[in-house]
């Protein structure tokens, strides 16, 4: 199956294999995957795990109009300290400007979709947001935002 193919009941099957067969991020059901599209190309008889659907939707549920933007952070220590729900301010690393203010954190970690290891902080910002967000990324000083983290 192609990466973004919905996946169905017709298209999965329930089968029992040996514990040791079992991957460590396997799924344990047909409903953590039917309904969701497929996040990598999947081999008939494959054993799916969540790394293989799409199991969790960024913006699900927030306001029509919002996007989930990855945003590089330079400093480990400040994405170490970032969680879902935090509420943030992201500043340019060139002039102090704000890019976007008090916008909600979906996610934080390492890597990204650069996979560079890079860290960083999936955002929940509007479109005006995400063009000055992508317009940093652009900018040859780097494009990784300096965030301040608002009081919970």
């Amino acid at each position: 199956m192609a990466v973004g193919t919905e996946l169905t009941d017709g298209l999965l099957t329930v089968r029992e294999v040996p514990r040791t067969a079992v991957p460590e991020a396997a799924l344990g059901g047909l409903d953590e995957a039917v309904g969701r599209p497929a996040s990598s190309v999947l081999a008939a008889g494959e054993v799916l795990t969540r790394h293989d659907v799409r199991a969790a939707d960024l913006v699900s549920g927030l306001e029509p109009g919002t996007v989930a933007v990855w945003v590089p952070v330079a400093e480990p220590a400040v994405t170490a300290a970032l969680a879902g729900g935090d509420r943030v301010d992201l500043r340019s690393p060139g002039d102090g400007s704000f890019l976007a203010r008090d916008v909600l954190v979906l996610a934080a970690g390492p890597g990204g979709p650069e996979r560079d290891g890079t860290g960083g902080a999936w955002v929940a910002v509007d479109a005006e947001q995400a063009r000055s967000l992508a317009t940093q990324r652009a900018d040859p000083l780097g494009g990784a935002a300096h965030v301040a983290l608002h009081r919970p």
